[in-house]
Parts: C-alpha cells; structure tokens; sequence
C-alpha cells in the first residue's frame, strides 16, 4: 500500500519540478528567474523595478506588483530621465495592476492600473493616479497628472497631456503636441503642426494663435 502511494507521490513530485524548471510556467513570482521567459496565468510579486528579469520575457494573463517601496521612487526620479526609450525588457498582455508600476522599459498591452508608470510602451487602457510616461500611448489613458509620449493615437485624459506626435483627442488643462492630427480641447493648448481643431481659451500653432476655436 505504501509502495502504490509513493510512486504517484514522487511522479508528482517530478512534474512539479520539470515545471518550474521551464521557461515557461503557469504562475511565477517576480522578478521573474533567469530561465523564465514566459508566464501563462499570473505573476505577482515586487515587479520589475529591481531587475532579474530576462530580456523579452512575455506574461500573459495578470502581472500584480505589490512592491510598498514603488511610490517613493517619484521622490528621487525625474521621470523624463527614466527608461521608456530602451528597448522593452518584459511585455504584460492582459491585466498589469501596481501599487507603484512599470519603474522602467515595459509594455503593457491590455489595461493597466497603478500609481505611476515609466514604460516603453501602453496599448490598450491604462488608468494613473499620478502620470504615465511612455514611449508610445495608443488609446484610453488617464492620469490625475500627466500624460506624456513620445507618439501615440486615441484619447488622452490629464491635466497635462504632453506629446510629441499624436493622433486624436487630448482633453486637459494644458495640452501640448509637436504634430497633432486630431482635436485639442482645454484651458491652453499648444501645437506646431495641426491637422484639426484646437478648442480652448487660448489655442496657438504656427499658423496663429486665436482664443476659443484655432485650426
């Protein structure tokens, strides 16, 4: 009877170490191990922030970061001075929730929920208490502070919304982007090429600047 209960034990046993010896894996802790390239299912843990992840790793499903520390590092980081133009190291696809978030060079394609993020990428949804800084922002983002790309295309929500090519709609106090083919509309916006319309009070571009409506 024994011998019958301790083999299915140790076959057990074996699988279990096969899989989280893989490069791929169900659940994983984070930073993700060195020989852990892509998570189907979950990871949660401190995140990304402090390394350990190998470059090109993929989740796919829900990635939760419950590090407390995160939120201090807006304390000591400029966040333009941050790591959104590398190339991304970890890419999220589906649900990224943060206390702090991406603190460097991710994407996230899906939604992603947190207190700041620095990434390389957002494509999808992603909603910010303070800002979202990024190389790329394609569609709904809102921040309680700011917005800020390189390029993107969609709906940007923020006080500041801050971009240098952008197709769409920014809605905030202040908006700005270097080329912006789409709509503008707050108290000040700003643009140097304009393929829309700017509604505020006060609009200008290089074409002119007018209060209320400018294109």
């Amino acid at each position: 009877m024994k011998t019958k209960l301790l083999l299915p034990a140790l076959l057990l046993l074996t699988t279990l170490s096969s899989l989280a010896q893989g490069r791929a894996q169900v659940f994983s802790l984070t930073p993700l191990a060195k020989n852990v390239v892509e998570v189907n299912g979950m990871a949660m843990g401190i995140g990304f922030s402090w390394g350990g992840a190998t470059a090109g790793a993929t989740i796919n499903g829900l990635n939760l970061e419950i590090n407390p520390l995160s939120p201090f590092f807006i304390l000591i980081q400029d966040p333009a001075n941050g790591a959104r133009n590398n190339d991304p190291a970890v890419e999220v696809n589906g649900l990224h929730i943060a206390v702090g978030g991406f603190n460097g060079n991710g994407v996230v394609n899906g939604l992603g929920i947190s207190v700041y993020n620095i990434g390389y990428a957002c494509n999808g949804m992603s909603i910010t208490g303070l800002y979202n800084t990024s190389g790329i922002l394609n569609g709904l983002h809102i921040s309680g502070i700011a917005n800020t790309a390189d390029k993107g295309l969609g709906l940007l929500i923020a006080p500041i919304n801050n971009t240098a090519q952008y197709g769409g709609l920014q809605l905030g106090l202040y908006n700005n982007a270097d080329s912006l083919t789409g709509v503008q509309i707050g108290i000040f916006n700003r643009s140097k090429e304009v393929k829309g319309l700017q509604i505020g009070l006060w609009n200008t571009n290089a074409k002119r600047s007018l209060p209320f409506i400018n294109w």
